[in-house]
């Protein structure tokens, strides 16, 4: 057997294909790679349409601080800068100061205060995704969740 036979058994052995909702086996392995890879290629490029989408996956730093945001705002939760740097503690508290600041400059973030109202104290700093950028991240995620519907109907067959 060749190396490159062997290399993919080995792969093939480790996967946890028991929990896909359709079959895998070594004669449609290679497939389940192409597949995953087309759609994270299809996902990229839809995701750059939106430039804010754009903005926050430009960096694993915006990427994380955005992920704490969005995961707040579906919560409820309130969310603050020093929230953030505590949770995204690789990163320095200036670090992620700016990048918020950016974001809110950018109409990506906004501030709104704890009851969702527009906040005009300056020390309330509840920071929320834009509705657009809620939007744009939303049917980016539907249009992922599509993808995939469609590539198991298709292994189905």
């Amino acid at each position: 057997m060749d190396k490159q036979k062997l290399r993919d058994q080995r792969v093939l052995s480790q996967l946890n294909l028991e929990k896909l909702p359709f079959k895998v086996d070594a004669k449609n392995f290679k497939n389940l790679g192409q597949s995953i890879s087309l759609l994270f290629r299809m996902f990229y490029n839809n995701q750059i349409k939106s430039e804010e989408l754009r903005w926050c996956f430009s960096t694993v730093k915006k990427l994380k601080i955005f992920l704490e945001i969005f995961n707040a705002n579906e919560e409820g939760r309130e969310i603050y800068k020093e929230e953030i740097a505590k949770k995204v503690s690789e990163y320095s508290y200036k670090t992620i100061s700016k990048i918020i600041d950016d974001g809110n400059k950018k109409g990506i973030y906004v501030l709104l205060q704890p009851d969702g109202k527009a906040g005009t104290d300056s020390k309330i700093k509840n920071i929320r995704p834009s509705e657009k950028l809620i939007v744009d991240f939303l049917n980016w995620n539907i249009d992922i969740f599509n993808s995939i519907d469609k590539i198991i109907a298709s292994n189905k067959h």
